[in-house]
């Protein structure tokens, strides 16, 4: 029998701001596709074709970007929190479609390792519960575990303080579970995973095992990030460009540019003559004029970018113009912006209209 799917997409990505106040975190591209498809991909092909996917802010914009990009093969449906009820809180509420034994992923983590692996494990062990591990440098915005030697949690502290840290192994976000744990989450207010669930669960003996991921796994929580998983997934993906690196071309460039790998370019995108792009992320319907720089950069759809402009560490949202001779570095640029000629932009976050929070 094969497994059902939950993916959590609920949060508001509060670190992502600006980006996230026009797209739910879950829908920021990399290289070409939607961050939750990686899982829902990674879903399929471990045998899950049957998911629900538990949103709440940005809930139509996220159904409608799901809709138009998930694999044909899988059935999806949605459950809308009206109230956050946190990570197990939104599963709990998604209880009547579940089964037996069911397979949770973060559909606002960049996830692309092989979890039909996991899977297995979970089963050869026969837990109730396996939790899939990675190890960071920087542990302190996760959740961190102590692991023992037969590869069962000791403890677990959801964010450490700088002097609490006793690990760099952190939960990935991909857990295998028995619905019979589901009576440990209580049906109202909020109750998270990795702050509630799980130390409820040592607390009454229930062995949490691990399965220590090997593949992708990158919490794209700042522009940064961004910049960063989609250079990752081109260089996974990509095909290899002039033997310097992978690159996803979808568009004509002309001979007079330099393209440095990784390097995801759209359909419909027109590049200027003499321009340089490099270690970025260009999406469709890009307009590039002459002598533009663009570095390890995300540019998102229908954006224009004028001549003389150098782009660097930065991200552009979609349908923002920057004028000719543009400096942007180390920002990130909200959607429908128009930055006039000779404009310098370092180190900021411009929006481009005043954002209420969304409950």
């Amino acid at each position: 029998m094969s497994l059902k799917g939950v993916v959590m997409a609920g949060g508001k990505g509060t670190r992502l701001r600006p980006i996230t106040y026009s797209i739910p975190k879950p829908l920021v591209p990399v290289a070409g596709k939607p961050v939750i498809s990686y899982i829902l991909d990674a879903f399929y092909r471990s045998g899950i074709s049957d998911i629900i996917i538990t949103t709440g802010y940005k809930f139509e914009s996220l159904i409608k970007g799901v809709l138009e990009n998930k694999n044909s093969q899988q059935n999806i449906l949605f459950s809308v929190e009206k109230e956050a009820a946190g990570t197990a809180g939104g599963v709990k509420i998604a209880e009547n479609f579940l089964d037996d034994t069911f397979v949770v992923g973060s559909g606002d983590i960049l996830i692309d390792f092989d979890i039909g692996d996991m899977i297995k494990e979970h089963q050869r062990r026969k837990n109730k519960i396996t939790i899939a591990v990675t190890k960071v440098d920087d542990p302190s915005q996760f959740g961190i575990a102590e692991i023992d030697e037969e590869g069962y949690i000791k403890r677990f502290l959801e964010k450490p303080g700088k002097n609490e840290t006793f690990s760099d192994t952190i939960n990935a976000g991909v857990y295998i579970m028995d619905r019979s744990l589901l009576r440990y989450i209580p049906s109202t207010g909020q109750f998270d995973f990795a702050k509630d669930l799980f130390p409820k669960l040592l607390s009454q003996g229930i062995k949490i095992g691990t399965y220590l991921i090997d593949g992708v796994w990158l919490d794209a929580g700042r522009p940064k990030d961004v910049i960063k998983a989609n250079q990752i997934m081109v260089e996974k993906y990509g095909e290899s460009f002039n033997g310097t690196g992978k690159a996803i071309i979808k568009s004509k460039v002309p001979q007079g540019c330099s393209i440095k790998p990784p390097i995801y370019i759209g359909e419909g995108v027109h590049v200027g003559n003499n321009s340089t792009i490099s270690g970025s992320a260009v999406y469709d319907g890009v307009s590039i004029g002459d002598d533009v720089q663009i570095e390890n950069s995300v540019i998102m759809a229908s954006s224009k970018i004028m001549r003389g402009t150098k782009v660097v560490n930065s991200v552009i949202m979609q349908n923002t113009t920057i004028g000719e001779d543009c400096e942007i570095h180390d920002s990130v640029l909200s959607q429908k912006l128009n930055l006039q000629n000779g404009s310098k932009v370092f180190q900021v976050a411009l929006s481009s209209e005043i954002v209420q929070d969304e409950n």
